[in-house]
């Protein structure tokens, strides 16, 4: 699978993605590369696992930003509401949507692994 695949298979709106990265096709690129290196996803799994909603709130915060900013929208999309569902201490809805981000998270890791290097 090429880069172009995998993002466009992610869902990644490249136009949008790429007036974040002022045009720069290589530095977006590099940036998305570089997010299966992130511990966000397991530092979260462990809040979820722990019922830390703090904690929760913290990483999956962090996941919506980068999500946002790498052009990963349902992600981000999943990330806010579950910041959102915490803020408003909705757990019920918390613990709904925290398997949502983590599966959704795992497919954009799992198209990412596929990326011919």
């Amino acid at each position: 699978m090429t880069f172009n695949e995998a993002i466009t298979e992610i869902g990644v709106n490249t136009e949008e993605t790429l007036r974040r990265f002022s045009g720069n096709a290589g530095l977006m690129e590099k940036f998305i590369r570089k997010f299966p290196q992130d511990n966000t996803l397991q530092s979260l799994e462990a809040a979820i696992a722990a019922k830390d909603y703090q904690a929760i709130e913290e990483t999956a915060h962090t996941l919506k930003g980068v999500s946002g900013n790498l052009g990963f929208t349902k992600l981000y999309e999943l990330s806010a509401a579950l910041v959102t569902a915490v803020r408003a201490k909705d757990y019920a809805k918390a613990d709904e949507l925290s398997p949502q981000v983590t599966e959704k998270c795992h497919a954009v890791l799992d198209t990412l692994a596929k990326i011919d290097n």
